[in-house]
């Protein structure tokens, strides 16, 4: 056998001290390729999702005055006076009621921002403002908002509509969905925990130097304190 054969038969040196964060006991092969195993089909499970809260977090993480990105923009495409019978409609749940069957409106209502009646002040004299109901059906692709002024005999109705990229970074808050969307969201956030804690199991054996690792994170712990440092807000009572 010649000598460049020899060389490339020789199987690599197995770096020693094993899996840094795995006891010893556990370091079998079954247990590690199920975890390898399960690692790359979590990745697969929530791929998708992943991508889109990525993409979606950049924007969030840019939707303040400073360094500010557009993400996303809703649009008004429909606005009308709606006929009522004064009378009808006493309360936001009243009104949300009417909504509904009127307009074939399957959402639950969100809270109501309306304004309280009572006495005012106008011009030197006191009068008696009437109570305005405000009500907000809201979903990732639109908002149709009613309002209504007690004893009026009409419900201003608007509807606005978002952009995708506006619908996307919605879903991420978690606005105007059911329950089915937050349950199978609670299983992304269970996923990407899985998949950090999985990785760094794995990654103590299969990459780089523990003290590179060591280095890195430490770096990016600085990093965060120091930034977060400038931001505190410190208060005291007078």
């Amino acid at each position: 056998m010649s000598e460049n054969q020899a060389i490339k038969q020789k199987k690599p040196a197995r770096r020693s001290g094993g899996y840094l964060f795995i006891p010893k006991k556990l370091q079998r092969p079954d247990i590690l390729l199920w975890l390898r195993r399960s690692h790359a089909w979590t990745g697969f499970y929530g791929a998708l999702f992943f991508f889109v809260l990525g993409l979606t977090g950049f924007y969030l993480n840019h939707r303040t005055a400073i360094m500010h990105i557009e993400g996303g923009t809703v649009k008004e495409v429909a606005s009308l006076s709606a006929p009522v019978e004064p009378g009808l409609i006493t309360s936001e749940e009243a009104l949300a009621a009417w909504m509904q069957e009127a307009f074939a409106i399957d959402a639950e209502p969100s809270r109501g921002r309306g304004r309280r009646g009572g006495p005012v002040s106008f011009g030197g004299r006191r009068a008696e403002q009437a109570p305005v109901f405000t009500v907000s059906f809201r979903g990732p692709n639109a908002v149709i908002t009613g309002e209504y002024e007690l004893g009026a005999n009409r419900v201003t109705v608007k509807r606005t509509n978002s952009s995708l990229l506006k619908a996307l970074v919605d879903l991420h808050k978690v606005v105007g969905v059911n329950k089915l969307f937050i349950l199978i969201m609670d299983t992304m956030a269970g996923a990407m925990m899985f998949m950090v804690l999985s990785g760094v199991l794995l990654w103590t054996r299969l990459h780089g130097p523990r003290l590179a690792a060591a280095g890195i994170l430490g770096a990016v712990a600085v990093a965060t304190a120091f930034a977060l440092s400038g931001t505190l807000i410190g208060w005291a009572a007078p």
